[in-house]
């Protein structure tokens, strides 16, 4: 894959000297319908199979989900406000444990209190997220609805309630955290090159006798992920067995900031005449100059050949992927 991504980063070298924006996430703007469910505040659309992306401003977030069966992955959103301990786990899997999304200023910047601390609302909507490995290969990713490259620069996260009172008493599958116990965020940034770099964020921590939890909203620094088209989450938690983690694979986040990035526009690269494009609404590639793409997944995985100039990837599921037509290339999210 790496030669692959080398006409990919070529394109990207246009410049420009015009003043960089950093965009906040900000869900009371957001493209796709949320509507919250009265009881437990979660967004109507979790168990929606046809609900693939949950969209804002420029972030999309990869939504997955069996409704039948009651089951999501990836990416929801809530505005529950209830932390509250209860006997059925599964009930407060939409909640987080600051009891509300983050306030911003007029100015877009987040609202502080005396303290520093970030101002919260029952009133804001918040991104909820569960990592499941068993059903992607990234899960829990992020794409832009515009396919351009931004400078990674922060993210809140907080605790799921389902994952704190796990930590903290155990439930049915997983054990309460003793000396030794870890639960860690990792923070994946994609390059437009296809290059990757990390940040960990440590959620709980049982060391000396003394459980370290986040509780509240925590700031995370992104900008070590410099320049990226994708950002994706994972989870470890040292309570592990045969099929993976016993913690629940839950957390939560809000106003995450990049800063635009001039002349890095992918939606459509061109080279020599040939491009390629996608149409979101229709879920449908178009290629002008070729007859001929493979679509990978985001592990580099061939997923799909087409002959035709225009071709559909509807049946694909919902997922970052990167299409090759010739010497272009694009990457999207379905």
């Amino acid at each position: 894959m790496n030669r692959v991504f080398i006409t990919f980063a070529a394109a990207l070298l246009a410049a420009s000297s015009a003043k960089a924006e950093v965009i906040t996430l900000d869900l009371t703007k957001a493209s796709t319908e949320l509507n919250f469910e009265s009881g437990n505040g979660s967004w109507t659309g979790t168990f929606d199979d046809d609900a693939e992306t949950i969209d804002s401003q420029c972030f999309s977030f990869v939504h997955s989900s069996m409704g039948s069966y009651k089951t999501w992955w990836g990416f929801t959103v809530s505005n529950s406000a209830d932390n509250s301990r209860k006997d059925d786990t599964l009930t407060y899997q939409f909640s987080n444990m600051a009891k509300g999304g983050i306030v911003l200023n007029e100015d877009k910047t987040v609202k502080t209190d005396e303290h520093g601390a970030p101002v919260i609302s029952a009133e804001v909507p918040y991104i909820v997220a569960y990592y499941n490995a068993y059903m992607a290969a990234r899960p829990v990713d992020m794409t832009f609805t515009d396919s351009k490259s931004y400078k990674a620069v922060g993210v809140y996260v907080n605790l799921n309630s389902y994952a704190y009172y796990s930590i903290e008493e155990g439930d049915a599958y997983a054990r309460e955290f003793t000396n030794g116990d870890k639960f860690t965020l990792t923070i994946h940034g994609v390059s437009p090159d296809g290059g990757e770099k990390t940040v960990d964020v440590t959620l709980a921590e049982y060391t000396n006798g003394c459980l370290s939890i986040t509780r509240g909203w925590r700031y995370v620094d992104l900008s070590a992920l410099g320049t990226v088209n994708e950002l994706y989450f994972t989870l470890t938690s040292t309570d592990s067995g045969a099929y993976g983690m016993n913690t629940p694979g839950y957390f939560c986040l809000d106003k995450l900031m990049v800063e635009t990035v001039e002349g890095a526009s992918v939606s459509t690269v061109t080279a020599n005449e040939n491009s390629i494009a996608y149409n979101r609404d229709t879920k449908t590639v178009i290629l002008t100059g070729n007859d001929f793409a493979v679509v990978y997944d985001a592990t580099g995985n061939k997923v799909m050949t087409s002959d035709k100039a225009e071709f559909c990837i509807s049946h694909l599921d919902a997922g970052v992927y990167i299409v090759r037509a010739g010497n272009s290339i694009i990457k999207i999210a379905k």
